[in-house]
């Protein structure tokens, strides 16, 4: 394994997954959901990498900081490269937005570059991470043009049960199978209009995050919203 690069086994399977193509399928970028966790640590006041008990970050990242993370798997990359990721204050990091809405406003697309790792061990990673860019989501449909959506949502209709979450202007929308494979939308309502701002996709060896400003139609937001159940 490359001294400078982070590619951790999967823990249930004990492998090492090929790594991750992001394709940005006609969003304006495509990053991680997963596989760091954020916080505010200087790099002289580290906890062990076998401490799992610290406080993660509520604090949104700011174009030009740096900042130490723990990455973990499915984490896979090499000191100098750049990605995207998403970043969850750490109410919703830990229990999801579906319990704490109000974080969604807090929440972003960050675009990192990977900078040096601080230490290691066979599960995980203190790294520095150098911070290139900030979206913040609730800002998403006034950085990106808008578009059409072209089909994003269809996965959800091989779902049998799909739930929604609706606080304030934000709709929520998420499914999945027994835990194995999954998906879930962020979806913005402005100017009488429904902007699809986050999209995830997951499953047992990825867990990928698109952001982009689709229009989400009438037709299509009340299929979504016939066929879910409100949390």
């Amino acid at each position: 394994m490359y001294i400078n690069s982070i590619d951790f086994p999967c823990l249930a399977c004990n492998k090492i997954p090929d790594k991750i193509k992001l394709n940005k399928n006609n969003f304006e970028i495509v990053g991680f959901e997963d596989g760091i966790e954020w916080s505010d640590f200087q790099a002289n006041n580290l906890p062990s990498l076998d401490e799992k008990i610290w406080a993660r970050s509520s604090n949104p990242p700011f174009k030009g900081s740096r900042r130490i993370v723990l990455a973990h798997y499915p984490f896979q990359m090499t000191v100098g490269e750049n990605f995207w990721m998403l970043f969850m204050p750490s109410l919703s990091y830990f229990n999801g937005w579906e319990e704490h809405p109000s974080e969604i406003n807090s929440s972003a697309f960050v675009q990192c570059c990977f900078e040096q790792i601080l230490s290691r061990n066979e599960e995980c990673a203190w790294i520095e991470i150098r911070i290139l860019d900030v979206v913040l989501l609730k800002e998403g449909c006034d950085v990106w043009s808008d578009s059409d959506d072209t089909g994003c949502m269809d996965a959800f209709h091989m779902f049998r049960d799909i739930y929604m979450v609706h606080f304030n202007e934000w709709l929520m929308f998420s499914a999945s199978t027994q835990g194995d494979l999954g998906t879930w939308a962020l979806i913005k309502k402005k100017n009488e209009r429904h902007h699809l701002i986050a999209l995830g996709e997951w499953g047992f060896h990825y867990n990928i995050v698109y952001g982009g400003n689709k229009i989400i139609s009438e037709d299509e937001l009340n299929k979504l919203l016939q066929s879910s159940v409100p949390l």
